[in-house]
């Protein structure tokens, strides 16, 4: 690996750590999947599999370190099921979290 592919291979996993970009959607999806024995032979049937049905997001969070963020929560929020918004708020508060946490465990190795 190169220089020039090390450090930007660096470049993404800090912009990673330090973004957060949680979507929720509603809605109803169906996959038929039959066979597999062990978690890898599951996870390549789930690949292949056909999907059939309808989703619609309802809210999304981008967040960057700097502290600039988008929001985006649907035109009818009064229709969506409040389980969705307490599972998108319980996702960006977990994902803060997580990133908070690993940045400082980065910051004590350094």
């Amino acid at each position: 690996m190169s220089l020039r592919d090390a450090l930007q291979s660096l470049n993404s996993a800090v912009q990673d750590l330090t973004s957060l970009h949680v979507q929720t959607f509603t809605g109803e999806l169906k996959t038929e999947i039959t066979g597999g024995k062990n978690f890898t032979e599951i996870r390549n049937l789930i690949k292949k599999a056909k999907t059939d049905g309808e989703i619609e997001l309802v809210a999304e969070t981008l967040a960057q370190f700097d502290g600039d963020s988008y929001n985006f929560v649907k035109k009818d929020l009064n229709e969506a099921p409040e389980v969705a918004l307490e599972v998108h708020r319980d996702a960006v508060q977990s994902g803060i979290e997580t990133r908070l946490g690993l940045l400082e465990l980065f910051k004590d190795l350094i």
